[in-house]
């Protein structure tokens, strides 16, 4: 674990070995976070590359955020306070502030392995047409790490890749869009971002979406640009009772809201019928947790959503033939 304690300003070391550096913009939103936003700027110091500027954006905290911002003395945290209006909100106020040639996003409450920037910027520096790299990452909480992400997308060995010109990278061959787009857990945690400053020109995170905002915005960036990523865990991501982030169908709910909003604004033909494929998958995904859950009524509307999709539509047909079984088990167990 880190200590909250910060440690001198700057970086350890000047990262030389990579030749030129691109300018580094790290954009930190916080609410209410006082309690961990001395360890998330701890992990941006300690980092083995420089950071050319740090911009905090406090979305209308109520805590003491504020005067734990005030006794920071880097010259490089810009400190900008907004009225509270949500995490989109906050990230795009930092995004238009950001002069770096690069931009980098961490949470409040999350931290940052000292190579994480290092790690990335190699392959970044080494492949010119790559315009994000994003990597693995690991939870934890107060009983220490869980599971790493990566762990739970099994869809990564079989996406077509080529190993990245410098580094540990992976260059996704193209589409990366319509590649990422159809995994069950879409790889876009902003946290893991790297990204270069063109590539968001005219992206910016949905203000209508509180939960899975970072997957609408990581696949707006992965439409735009070619994508490489680090199967090597360099976000350390905090579990704790007051994330936005909610399991079951709730979260399956926002991905769909989120999807959909994608849909509305993705232009290119072939990129559209992937996220359709994937409102699809989402819908089934749904329907079928109500079939588990016993609600055969809330099922069946799923599926028929997920039928008006030309690409889902014989599997959604089978799995409403498959609800008169539920109803059956349903009568014949006096639930009726």
């Amino acid at each position: 674990m880190h200590s909250t304690k910060l440690p001198p300003d700057g970086p350890i070391c000047t990262g030389d070995h990579l030749g030129h550096l691109p300018t580094v913009s790290v954009i930190i939103p916080t609410y209410n976070s006082c309690k961990f936003i001395g360890e998330a700027l701890a992990s941006v110091y300690s980092q083995t590359v420089p950071v050319f500027e740090i911009i905090v954006v406090d979305d209308g905290s109520t805590d003491d955020t504020s005067q734990v911002l005030r006794t920071m003395t880097d010259p490089r945290i810009k400190h900008l306070t907004i009225p509270h209006s949500g995490i989109s909100v906050a990230r795009n106020t930092g995004i238009q502030a950001a002069s770096g040639e690069v931009i980098a996003f961490l949470d409040s409450d999350d931290r940052w392995r000292s190579h994480k920037l290092e790690r990335q910027l190699t392959v970044l520096v080494s492949e010119p047409e790559v315009g994000v790299v994003f990597s693995d990452f690991i939870r934890f909480n107060e009983d220490g790490f869980l599971p790493n992400q990566f762990s739970f997308m099994p869809e990564l060995s079989s996406l077509r890749t080529r190993p990245s010109s410098r580094g540990e990278g992976h260059v996704v061959l193209p589409d990366a869009f319509c590649q990422l787009v159809n995994f069950g857990e879409i790889p876009g945690y902003t946290q893991t971002l790297l990204i270069r400053r063109v590539a968001i020109d005219g992206v910016l995170f949905p203000p209508n979406l509180r939960v899975c905002e970072d997957l609408y915005f990581s696949m707006r960036v992965y439409e735009k640009t070619q994508v490489a990523f680090i199967d090597e865990p360099l976000v350390e991501v905090r579990r704790h009772t007051t994330n936005v982030s909610r399991p079951g169908v709730e979260m399956a709910f926002h991905k769909l809201k989120a999807l959909e909003t994608l849909l509305r604004d993705v232009e290119l033909p072939d990129h559209r019928k992937a996220v359709r494929i994937r409102i699809g998958k989402q819908l089934l995904a749904i329907g079928y947790s109500y079939f588990w859950q016993k609600s055969p009524a809330q099922a069946a509307r799923y599926y028929l959503r997920a039928a008006r999709y030309p690409e889902c539509r014989s599997n959604a047909l089978a799995h409403l033939v498959a609800l008169p079984v539920l109803l059956f088990l349903k009568r014949r167990n006096g639930n009726d």
